[in-house]
């Protein structure tokens, strides 16, 4: 299937699959023979894995990260912190053992359909934002929309505001690895003429 797909139509745009494990009732649906073969063919053909977990399912993610240490992954959406509620203990513990792994990185998206959807502050974010930062650093960070799903918590445009702002007093480099550099790095992506990206691929 894999083949099929990178040898068809757009197939040479292929970077990095994703499936919605937070669906996935199983506790350990990322360790299944089946799952982890699939992983595997992921890994032989060069590509990435996005790892589309919510909190509780972190350990998923951290076994996966140390099955797999030559399979670039990034987790999608920040791992899901539940914002809404600031409990984010347990999450933070799971990340930062995530982010022990060097050829793992995070995208940014997502924490404001985790938070209090209607009435959701820049304040409310920080917590996640600064655990986040602390753990991976911003070379190993990427933004991401979380169109059309952040439509169900203000939208793109206040979305995109909250992170300028969240970046207030960052140097001009660390702003670039977060908004384009890691992305760039992690999905093998074409850089702009005329600029240079000094993110390292995480293979």
């Amino acid at each position: 299937m894999l083949d099929r797909l990178i040898a068809g139509p757009g197939g040479g745009y292929l970077r990095s699959l994703r499936h919605l494990v937070q669906g996935e009732r199983d506790p350990a649906w990322l360790q299944l023979p089946d799952v982890e073969r699939g992983l595997r063919a992921t890994r032989d053909r060069g590509l990435g894995y996005d790892v589309l977990v919510r909190d509780h399912q972190l350990d998923q993610a951290i076994r996966l990260a140390e099955r797999f240490p030559d399979l670039p992954q990034v987790l999608d959406h920040a791992g899901k912190p539940d914002i809404a509620r600031q409990d984010l203990a347990k999450w933070e513990r799971g990340v930062r053992l995530l982010a022990g792994h060097p050829h793992v990185v995070c995208k940014v998206s997502g924490l404001i359909t985790e938070a209090d959807r209607t009435h959701w502050t820049t304040a409310d974010l920080r917590p996640a934002w600064d655990v986040l930062v602390s753990a991976f650093g911003p070379d190993r960070l990427m933004f991401g929309s979380d169109w059309p799903v952040a439509n169900l918590a203000g939208g793109w445009n206040r979305w995109a505001a909250t992170v300028d702002e969240l970046l207030t007093g960052w140097s001009a480099g660390d702003v670039h690895a977060l908004l384009a550099g890691t992305a760039t790095a992690f999905y093998g992506l074409p850089l702009v003429p005329g600029e240079s990206n000094t993110n390292t691929p995480s293979t």
